[in-house]
């Protein structure tokens, strides 16, 4: 099996500490100690011409004294030595790399320090963590590439890859619940990426789960390839985004591009590949310790095992506000739950299960009966009692002694966040129980775990058929010139492509207007065509539903003496319900597509959801089911259910346009496209090339 590129940096088979030093608190000291701390299994190289030892190792001169050469370089050294020692450390067989320092100097001229760095990892082929990290520590391996002071670090089953370095200290160095096989600093990402580190944690066996703390993403293909294979390895990534991405929403001149947002791309992008995304560090946590735990969820819902009613009803109404489903248990484990608990008590689920007399044997009994329910998929006993006594002993234990009576996923919620009473739940974390702080964190974890194993149990995307090489041939050269397209020639690009639009005619006079209305039938919509006018409405420039030939003057008089002759005249459709299909194209990720909610709602709600293209029917109707709207699918106040068929493969060919002519566009918007029960049909179209 060829070796992956990061094996130098993460798995040295050596490792050299450059500027190393005796002075307590300091970088070099610290990385030394670290390094020395990690039960690495080579040779640990301090490197200072002022030691003969540090911290009763030898230490060296330089690197080209080294008793052979050190494959890992961890630069403990400041921004004005730092480019020397890679430069030599390179030159003496260093294989990879480690600079912690910001890599910017003062009155620096160009190329500055960073770009100098990048351009010596680049030229010697090394990967290198930094600059401006905290480094990375692979505990399999025992390497500890950081100057952070951990204490002892016992190896698990979650990846860590963090652009925050708080959030790297806390939740390597201060969670005890979560256990990491690798946890990574990138820092400035000179050439080695998130996404490498992400490819490189989906290659170690030992990985359940990996949670990612983004900025940004460098290196799009590769992060895409790396979320590719995290699929096809059923590995769960858990990611907070934060920041902001450079869409191409900066100038956007749709309503598709202005309602895109800063994050439009990335939930396409996660969705697109089952990353569970969360909002906070606590979501974080509670969701990377469940999923370390049960990476896979089994068919099933919800069951929860309570000590008390009123939390009991908070649960149930934090289910409800978060969309997570409660098994719907049998007969006959209601037949179970009756038979322990107290007078008075509902055999339901979820269960409060308190018995004063003995709650030993009515929690146990219930989380038994719950967990083999066969709608059942997760089990939580959830309390907020600790006491650091006998009975809390006994309590705690009670979900890892059902889970192995049941061999179904339990996990202990702790319904008030408290600190000290996860702590005092350490042990059964490591016996593979988790441990959830909070009310609110345990059920969002529930609701990812949930959502990945839904996300797993897809079928394949079905690959839409490619669009006619004629076709698309035809509108790339059309979108390489310098003309914009009218809303005549981009209805009839996206009909081609199999949009369904309703038939128009752009006329200059009055006559042509006639012969034109007379050929579609009354009722017509007539609206500007002047160039340079992009939203219409916006100028009095759409007048619908003239019935006859008189109001179709009226209103041609009305437009011309405004705005211009120049008119596109097309039959007035009806629909149900007003949708809005657009395409934007994102620097990084490339063309998504936008499905929101269309007419003036399209601007009032800003009820949309972008879709990350290839788009296969299935994907279109999740996305409409996700739309705010979507009750009026199914039709309301006696109207016939929309044809969400119809909807779906217009989206779909959406999605083919956007593949085959991303690059060449800049933002497409379709809205309205009114849909009823026998179909769909776009009635307005807005192409903005690139160019």
């Amino acid at each position: 099996m060829q070796e992956h590129s990061l094996r130098p940096l993460l798995e040295p088979r050596s490792i050299a500490v450059v500027g190393a030093s005796r002075r307590e608190g300091s970088l070099g000291y610290l990385a030394t100690y670290q390094a020395l701390k990690g039960n690495f299994g080579g040779p640990v190289y301090p490197i200072n011409p002022r030691y003969d030892s540090i911290l009763d190792t030898p230490c060296y001169a330089s690197y080209a004294e080294l008793p052979q050469p050190a494959e890992l370089a961890i630069l403990a050294v400041g921004d004005k030595r730092v480019e020397e020692q890679l430069r030599f450390a390179v030159a003496q067989g260093a294989k990879a790399a480690v600079i912690f320092t910001s890599g910017y100097l003062e009155d620096d001229l160009p190329p500055v320090l960073v770009d100098r760095l990048r351009s010596i990892a680049l030229d010697a082929g090394i990967p290198v963590c930094g600059a401006n990290c905290m480094g990375a520590v692979q505990l399999e391996a025992g390497v500890r590439a950081t100057w952070f002071d951990y204490d002892d670090l016992k190896s698990g089953a979650i990846a860590m890859i963090c652009h925050s370095g708080s959030v790297y200290r806390a939740f390597s160095g201060i969670d005890p619940v979560l256990r990491f096989n690798l946890i990574v600093s990138p820092g400035q990402e000179l050439v080695t990426t998130a996404a490498d580190y992400l490819d490189y944690a989906l290659e170690l066996e030992s990985t359940r789960v990996v949670g990612l703390m983004l900025e940004t993403i460098r290196d799009p293909a590769g992060f895409k390839a790396a979320l590719k294979k995290a699929n096809e390895k059923k590995i769960p990534i858990v990611a907070i985004k934060v920041g902001q991405t450079e869409l191409s929403t900066r100038l956007a001149q749709s309503h598709s591009g202005a309602l895109a947002g800063n994050d439009a791309a990335y939930d396409a992008l996660f969705e697109h590949f089952g990353v569970q995304r969360v909002q906070d560090l606590d979501e974080l946590a509670a969701t990377l310790s469940l999923l370390s735990a049960y990476p896979r969820l089994g068919p099933g819902k919800l069951a929860s095992v309570h000590d008390s009613g009123g939390v009991r009803g908070m649960m149930i109404d934090l289910a409800d506000r978060l969309d997570v489903p409660f098994a719907d248990i049998s007969e006959r484990t209601a037949q179970k739950l009756t038979e322990v608990l107290d007078y008075g008590l509902p055999a339901v689920n979820p269960v409060d299960a308190w018995n004063g007399n003995d709650f030993e044997h009515s929690f146990s009994h219930s989380l038994d009966a719950l967990a083999e329910d066969p709608d059942t998929a997760l089990t939580l006993l959830v309390t907020d009692i600790f006491f650091e006594d006998e009975g809390w002993d006994k309590f705690r234990h009670l979900p890892l002694e059902a889970f192995r009576r049941t061999g179904k996923p339990m996990a202990l919620a702790l319904s008030w966040s408290r600190r000290p009473r996860v702590e005092s739940a350490l042990d059964i974390s490591l016996e593979g129980i988790p441990v959830l702080d909070g009310a609110t964190n345990a059920m969002l974890a529930a609701k990812h775990a949930f959502s990945f194993r839904d996300f797993l149990n897809r079928d394949p995307v079905s690959m839409p058929q490619e669009a006619d090489p004629v076709v698309v041939q035809k509108w790339r050269a059309r979108l390489s010139g310098s003309e914009a397209l009218d809303e005549s020639e981009g209805a009839a690009m996206l009909s081609e492509f199999g949009v369904p639009m309703v038939p128009n005619k752009i006329v200059e006079n009055i006559d042509e207007l006639l012969i034109s209305a007379n050929e579609f039938g009354y009722p017509v919509v007539l609206k500007t065509a002047m160039p340079g006018i992009q939203h219409k409405s916006d100028v009095d420039g759409v007048k619908p539903g003239l019935s006859d030939e008189r109001a179709l003057r009226e209103a041609y008089d009305d437009l011309s003496i405004s705005l211009g002759s120049r008119v596109l005249i097309s039959p007035m459709v009806n629909g149900d319900v007003e949708l809005a299909l657009g395409i934007v194209v994102d620097e990084q990720f490339g063309p998504l597509v936008m499905l929101g909610a269309g007419g003036i709602l399209i601007e009032v709600l800003k009820d949309r959801h972008f879709l990350l293209p290839p788009i296969d029917e299935a994907a279109a109707d999740r996305s409409l089911s996700a739309l705010k709207i979507a009750p009026l699918f199914d039709g309301v106040r006696g109207r016939s259910p929309i044809d969400r068929s119809s909807l779906n493969k217009a989206i779909v060919s959406m999605g083919v346009m956007a593949n085959a002519l991303g690059d060449v566009l800049a933002e497409v918007d379709v809205n309205p496209i009114l849909v009823g029960p026998n179909g769909c049909y776009a009635v307005d179209a807005l192409v903005i090339p690139r160019s």
